[in-house]
């Protein structure tokens, strides 16, 4: 699709350049105005997808009126009609379009989807089980693998108890998570125990005392079994969150890793400006 993209791209510019071989200023100035797609990773209807997107949720288009035509979406993202028809076909199964036969695509009014902020620890475990229900995939106590053993310090070969789940809400599902157990918490959480709660919720409630945590956030794609988990397609971007949470001798007692959509999850930390140093610095509360 890049190859045939990229050739379009030159005919348009052949067609529409000034005698000499050079861009006439009309489309030197669409160029300069037009969207970039710029990832080699996630596919381009993807990328269309999600800046199409922000803009319904922005109030670019008012229902009433159509929204500009896939032709006129091609030409302005660079891409071809076909990608412009799968970015759309994404927005109508959220129901933030709907295309009607022979007059067009209309945005819906709707309010953009709520968020569930996962910054925090046991201050948001009380949000996430009331408004969320837990599918488990599998509870199984086996040998942690490495990197596992690692992260919670412990001797590679410890025996544990991994959790893989999926949430949902009532737009659907938003996270897969992967949770390791050491020892002696392990044997604190069973499949009955455990229920719709989050594991750190039933750790606290069996009398363990988390401490502190560390969390480290970044990105990934998803794979095909995840996607199809979490209803999105294969290579779609995702929040890579990884937590290990200490008690309070600083000892870990769990690893979470959880893979989120990212139109469904943020993340909020509260900061405060410091008042010491010659340099004061942003801290967090």
């Amino acid at each position: 699709m890049a190859n045939h993209t990229a050739r379009a791209t030159r005919r348009r510019n052949t067609q529409e350049a000034a005698p000499g071989g050079r861009a006439s200023p009309r489309t030197r100035a669409a160029a300069a105005t037009r969207p970039q797609l710029v990832s080699d990773v996630v596919p381009r209807y993807y990328q269309v997808y999600s800046l199409l997107r922000q803009r319904l949720l922005a109030g670019a288009w008012p229902p009433e009126r159509a929204m500009p035509t896939e032709e006129s979406f091609a030409a302005e993202f660079a891409v071809a009609r076909v990608t412009i028809r799968n970015a759309l076909r994404l927005l109508e199964q959220e129901k933030l379009v709907v295309r009607v036969r022979g007059r067009g695509t209309f945005a819906v009014a709707a309010q953009a989807p709520g968020r569930l902020n996962f910054g925090g620890l046991l201050e948001a475990v009380a949000d996430v089980e009331r408004k969320t229900h837990v599918r488990l995939l599998s509870f199984e106590r086996l040998a942690l693998p490495a990197e596992a053993a690692q992260l919670l310090e412990c001797p590679v070969g410890s025996v544990g108890v991994a959790i893989e789940r999926v949430r949902s809400d009532r737009q659907g599902p938003f996270s897969y998570t992967r949770c390791f157990l050491r020892e002696p918490e392990a044997a604190l959480v069973t499949r009955d125990r455990i229920g719709n709660r989050t594991v750190l919720a039933t750790l606290v409630a069996a009398g363990v005392q988390a401490g502190a945590a560390e969390q480290r956030v970044s990105a990934t794609l998803a794979d095909v079994e995840v996607a199809r988990l979490l209803h999105v397609d294969v290579g779609a971007p995702l929040v890579k969150l990884t937590r290990i949470v200490r008690n309070a001798d600083e000892r870990p007692i769990e690893l979470i890793q959880g893979l989120y959509r990212p139109d469904r999850y943020e993340y909020r930390v509260k900061v405060s400006r410091s008042a010491g140093g010659e340099t004061p610095q942003w801290v967090l509360k």
